[in-house]
């Protein structure tokens, strides 16, 4: 029997159950949890790393700066069973069954949680690199009873079981500017070394929790959306329409909603009807079609229709740095956005090995407008697992297959592919442009592939 894996990151999916005759089976589940340059699987309660350990970010410790492929198991104790985890830019935190939230990586603004500032290299501080447990709150209070933790690139933020949320590490961008995430009303840049309570509206409780590089968003018990951090600048991405970054506000005009898929310039809601919302800075990401000029900016969320679809529900929905995908309720998968990195999925990418670096290309010139069905031969998706800092995307599906694609900078696609040369030079050599399958936790070896010439 193939095993039937559940992704719960950006889903529900965990847990499942399979009925045969009269017997019942426990279905083993695998979560993987994507960053920009390290991704985490969760497997029988253990925590797996692969990619960049730049910073310690893997959590094995400072001993490799470079690239781990394939998986290697966090240094965790071996007592504990994770039932979460997130990654940030250069670091990362998981969560245990007791509700105990452990950090490791960067902690440059206080990311681990334990009321120091300073060590992003194993020079500085060695022990960034080991899984510290988080022991107290800002008010010196037990820090536990965790249901849920998310990351941005430079902070962290926990649920608890309560619905209360907190925030730690840098309320700022990562040039120093404000972004008031922490949610105190806060607008000026600080490092926040222990867990903050945001301040919400008293008698709000919180159910899910999103995150994009600088700012939080989250779905209170009612159904309702909130957003907070970013900056000045974030208006149109926060969606709120309130000038006040530094504390949580409800976004107006949308129904009860069940998941969220954040990025940095454009976000998605999915309501409990199956529909699809969207707002943003750049709102050309949202699926909208082609460009008559700009990015098209949404300033509030509004119904995106999708004709592809042929009046299919969304069951659901991820966002990364430049692209998006959708489960429908018939299994299939689709994808839209920026591909020049190969982050839709359908072959699209941009050959940078004629442009130079990465980052020159033009605006809109791999960008796929409209929905585009990935794996056209698959109607049997379940989930799917990205994020804001990612360019690649996972997808499960029920059979138990996993898929990757996108970009493969630090080996984060789990095919076996150790990244051998400059990337600087060479930035999409081991780009994977096609949603093809892999099965990371079950690699042996890796196979260094130098760069492309």
């Amino acid at each position: 029997m193939n095993p039937l894996y559940g992704l719960a990151r950006n889903t529900f999916i965990l847990g499942l159950l399979l009925l045969r005759g009269m017997v019942v089976y426990a279905v083993p589940a695998i979560t993987v949890v994507p960053g920009e340059y390290q991704a985490f699987y969760i497997a029988d309660g253990k925590l797996w790393g692969i990619g960049s350990n730049r910073a310690g970010q893997l959590g094995i410790g400072n001993i490799d700066p470079g690239c781990s492929v394939p998986p290697v198991p966090v240094k965790l104790p071996p007592d504990i069973k994770i039932v979460d985890a997130a990654a940030g830019g250069y670091s990362a935190l998981a969560l245990d069954s007791n509700g105990r939230v452990w950090t490791w990586g960067g902690n440059t603004f206080g990311q681990r949680g334990a009321g120091t500032i300073g060590g992003a290299s194993a020079a500085a501080e060695p022990s960034d690199g080991v899984p510290f447990m988080v022991p107290k709150d800002r008010t010196g209070a037990r820090f536990d009873v965790v249901a849920q933790v998310v990351s941005g690139f430079v902070f962290d933020a926990a649920l608890k079981r309560d619905g209360s949320v907190w925030v730690w590490g840098e309320s700022g961008k990562y040039a120093g500017d404000s972004s008031g995430v922490v949610g105190t009303g806060e607008a000026k840049p600080v490092s926040v070394t222990r867990p903050t309570r945001v301040q919400f509206p008293t008698g709000t409780k919180i159910a899910k929790l999103a995150a994009s590089s600088d700012a939080l968003f989250a779905i209170d018990t009612a159904g309702a959306v909130w957003s907070w951090g970013g900056g000045p600048d974030s208006l149109e991405n926060r969606g709120s329409g309130s000038p006040d970054y530094a504390l949580p506000h409800i976004l107006s005009g949308l129904p009860p909603v069940k998941a969220l898929a954040v990025s940095d310039c454009f976000s998605h809601a999915l309501d409990s009807n199956g529909e699809l919302w969207g707002w943003g800075i750049r709102g050309t990401y949202l699926g909208l079609g082609p460009a008559t000029g700009g990015w098209i900016p949404v300033a509030k969320p509004t119904k995106l229709a999708f004709p592809e679809f042929t009046g299919r529900k969304v069951i659901g929905i991820s966002a990364r740095a430049h692209a998006s995908h959708a489960i429908l309720d018939d299994g299939t998968l689709w994808g839209w956005g920026d591909a020049a990195m190969g982050e839709v999925g359908d072959g699209t990418i941009l050959d940078l090995s004629k442009k130079g670096y990465a980052w020159d290309w033009g605006t809109f010139e791999r960008m796929v407008f409209r929905p585009v069905r990935i794996v056209p031969g698959a109607s049997n998706f379940v989930a799917l697992a990205s994020g804001s800092q990612a360019f690649y995307t996972y997808a499960i599906a029920k059979d138990g297959s996993i898929y990757s694609w996108g970009r493969n900078k630090t080996g984060v696609l789990g095919n076996g592919v150790l990244p051998a040369g400059d990337a600087g030079k060479h930035p999409n050599s081991w780009d994977v442009p096609v949603a093809t399958r892999v099965d990371p936790l079950h690699l042996r070896a890796a196979v260094a592939v130098p760069a492309r010439e």
